[in-house]
């Protein structure tokens, strides 16, 4: 901690440069990550996937076809109102 207080230009700008993480330690124990901002236009997914924080999906997703609405017994409004009379009591 005390190298990188009295480093700290010097240090974010290798992060910046090489774009690779580094740990900083107090007394052995990692305390601190710094970590470079993305460049470019990638998405949060992709980046979070690069930093390790995430994995890429296994298979592809299959998109659910069109469902038919389902009929309710009553209206949205008249469940609403009887709701909104229990909770007043």
């Amino acid at each position: 901690m005390t190298e990188f207080n009295q480093r700290v230009s010097l240090v974010a700008r290798e992060v910046i440069e090489s774009g690779e993480a580094i740990r900083v330690t107090n007394r052995g124990r990692a305390v601190l990550r710094l970590v470079p901002e993305p460049q470019g236009d990638r998405g949060a997914l992709d980046t979070l996937i690069s930093s390790g924080l995430a994995t890429p999906a296994g298979r592809s997703h299959q998109m659910i076809g069109r469902r038919e609405p389902i009929a309710l017994s009553r209206s949205l409004d008249d469940v609403l109102t009887e709701v909104n009379a229990d909770a007043a009591f």
